[in-house]
């Protein structure tokens, strides 16, 4: 197993992960005085998620840090549908907001009550969200405020690596356990394009798309992620300049009976500020020979931590063969298991890996990832890759 401690990950100085502990302090207006001033609009968004119809997150308030202090940039005091804001949908919390001017490295979402998911089925069930975060989810970051001038920053608020099911009896609750990221849009560029149907040319609707960075190991990582619309076209946005991103998919059409098509990655896509924009368009061929990945976790998820399982495959590109992460999911927390499943993956050979991440007291957050473990699928029959963290 690896570990490490993560009070923050840094994309490019800009991207940034969140911490989920709060420390107390009011919200008030700041550096008073004669400070210039500037302002800053704080705007929401959301990549993916399969298996719910609605993530419903009551936003109360967002603040950021001024040197001790909580400023407040926007009370938008509603539950917003994180599903509804995909594809470029976008939801306003904060506009024009005067703070000092200087450089900042806190923000935090302030939650309320009535959270809540929409399954499927159509039934409704409370989202919980932890005791450590009733005061507010915190994010660390790196912005800096110019006199006279206005910021913009964008939260991705990442659904699909922030529900965790965990059992009980026969029905499940689903606890939140945020993942955001948060950017400053005018360092950021986009890749666009469309995905298709090898066979037919006709465009692939409501497929899951992934910019992914590798590390210095050849570990990958999902930065973003989005879906593409009715005609296959898809728009990978917020993705910080200063780092070279691949664009992967493995795409799954329709739900009753999917369709499933051999995964493919793209091309490295160096993005800097004089070239921020790029354009991938793939066609992709189905395959109708499918099994099913599934295992188990142990030992089993305390009430303090999430599991994340990644299935990988390696993938040839224009730059070289690396494993990317062609699917990911939550683990389900059962009383005395905890299990995964990918269900209609296309024959051949992939590994898989678990994700634990685990809040301290303290506030920082512990990774630990387990070794990887290969797993070929073979047409209709389920492979059992069982993992330890």
């Amino acid at each position: 197993m690896l570990k490490w401690r993560a009070t923050f990950l840094t994309l490019a100085g800009l991207g940034l992960a969140f911490l989920l502990a709060c420390s107390g302090s009011g919200s008030g207006s700041g550096s008073g005085g004669n400070v210039a001033s500037g302002s800053m609009n704080v705007h929401l968004v959301d990549g993916p998620i399969s298996g719910y119809q609605e993530i419903n997150v009551n936003i109360q308030a967002v603040e950021i840090n001024s040197n001790g202090t909580w400023i407040t940039l926007g009370t938008p005091n509603k539950t917003i549908n994180l599903l509804g804001l995909v594809g470029g949908v976008e939801e306003t919390l904060a506009t024009g907001a005067t703070l000092p001017a200087g450089h900042y490295g806190q923000m935090r979402l302030v939650l309320g009550s009535g959270n809540t998911v929409k399954l499927a089925d159509g039934s409704v069930q409370p989202l919980k969200v932890p005791s450590g975060m009733q005061s507010g989810i915190k994010l660390i970051v790196n912005f800096d405020v110019a006199a006279g001038t206005t910021k913009d920053v964008w939260i991705d608020f990442d659904a699909a690596h922030s529900i965790q099911v965990v059992q009980a009896g026969m029905s499940g609750q689903y606890i939140l356990r945020p993942t955001i990221w948060a950017f400053d849009k005018i360092a950021t560029g986009s890749i666009q394009g469309t995905l298709t149907d090898a066979a037919t040319s006709t465009g692939l609707p409501g497929v899951t798309v992934y910019a992914e960075t590798l590390d210095g190991s050849g570990n990958a990582r999902i930065t973003r992620s989005t879906v593409t619309d009715a005609n296959g076209a898809y728009t990978l946005d917020l993705l910080p300049v200063g780092t070279t991103y691949y664009v992967v998919s493995h795409p799954l059409v329709g739900t009753t009976t999917p369709k499933a098509y051999d995964a493919k990655a793209s091309e490295a896509f160096a993005l800097t500020t004089s070239t921020p924009v790029f354009t991938y368009s793939a066609a992709f061929t189905a395959n109708a020979s499918t099994g099913t990945v599934s295992g188990g976790l142990t030992p089993l998820a305390t009430s303090s931590q999430s599991d994340q399982v990644n299935l990988l495959q390696s993938l040839v590109t224009s730059s070289g063969t690396f494993s990317f992460i062609v699917r990911t999911t939550m683990a389900v927390v059962g009383t005395s298991t905890e299990t995964y499943d990918f269900t209609t993956v296309p024959v051949g050979t992939y590994s898989v890996q678990a994700v634990r991440s685990t809040l301290n007291l303290d506030g920082t957050t512990t990774t630990t990832t387990s070794t990887v473990q290969p797993a070929t699928v073979t047409a209709s029959t389920t492979t059992t890759v069982n993992l330890g963290l």
